[in-house]
């Protein structure tokens, strides 16, 4: 009987140790949930959050004021694996979008990279198959060229290209005649490519930074509304310029928009086989 009485004694101590416990879990419980109803009624202050204030690196000149402005960054030659994909993380946090002008060939390799294009708002565009100079080519080879690149394109990313940018930004009455979609050339030329890692294998990290600065700032020096900058999304030294170029232009309030986008907001219906520089 004694035992018995121990026995009841503990289970009773046992069930209020668990009753406090499960009690003071569920008060905390009710408290997180009351607080959330208080935040979303407005009678809870949220939680302050704080920004990094923008710093201007030194060097980098300050574009022209552009709140309420519009322009197009496109990219061409890719897609370029990690530098594309980080281009594409600076635009998501910016609030960016852009145009990538991709070559056919590279479409299957790179589908998970055309199809985040996509679906983060951003313009694949075709930038012919292969890269080649499309003036040399009969107009057979043209238009066979521009056929595989829209195919492969439309293929691997899930969207149809409205928009072609021929290589080395070459034209004639031949490559007009065999493209069924407007010819977007542009209005600032960056020049990255003379600047990448492959033509400066040696050079120091001082003459990397003021080639940097260079390529900046003939960007933002010019920038004005409906501008078209060409860049190119295959080089890490590209990766930099469009870190800054991006920064400086979100500080100073532009839009960055596709190409279809900038026509669209420009009220300019952009024909095929016309060739367009700007949009103003």
């Amino acid at each position: 009987m004694l035992d018995d009485e121990k026995t009841g004694d503990t289970m009773k101590r046992t069930m209020s140790l668990l009753t406090a416990v499960m009690m003071v879990g569920f008060g905390s419980f009710f408290s997180s949930l009351k607080d959330a109803f208080h935040y979303k009624e407005g009678t809870t202050a949220p939680p302050e959050t704080t920004t990094v204030p923008y710093v201007r690196p030194e060097g980098v000149h300050a574009a022209p004021e552009g709140r309420g402005q519009l322009v197009a960054l496109t990219f061409d030659d890719g897609p370029g694996g990690a530098v594309t994909d980080h281009i594409l993380d600076t635009l998501r946090e910016a609030g960016g979008r852009a145009t990538f002008f991709c070559l056919g060939d590279r479409a299957e390799e790179y589908q998970g990279i055309l199809k985040r294009m996509a679906a983060q708002g951003c313009e694949v565009a075709s930038h012919s198959h292969a890269h080649d100079r499309l003036t040399r080519r009969s107009s057979r080879a043209l238009c066979a060229d521009l056929e595989w690149a829209a195919a492969a394109l439309e293929e691997f990313s899930g969207t149809a290209p409205k928009l072609l940018r021929p290589p080395f930004g070459a034209i004639n009455e031949r490559m007009l005649g065999c493209a069924d979609m407007p010819v977007i050339l542009w209005s600032i030329d960056s020049e990255d490519w003379r600047y990448c890692e492959l033509l400066c294998k040696n050079r120091s990290d001082e003459q990397r930074q003021r080639d940097l600065l260079k390529v900046v700032n003939s960007v933002l020096d010019y920038v004005q509304d409906g501008d078209i900058i060409l860049m190119h999304d295959l080089y890490s030294f590209t990766q930099d310029v469009a870190d800054t170029v991006i920064a400086e232009l979100r500080h100073q309030g532009w839009k960055m928009v596709t190409v279809s986008e900038l026509f669209a907001d420009k009220g300019i219906v952009p024909e095929p086989g016309e060739v367009y520089h700007y949009a103003r």
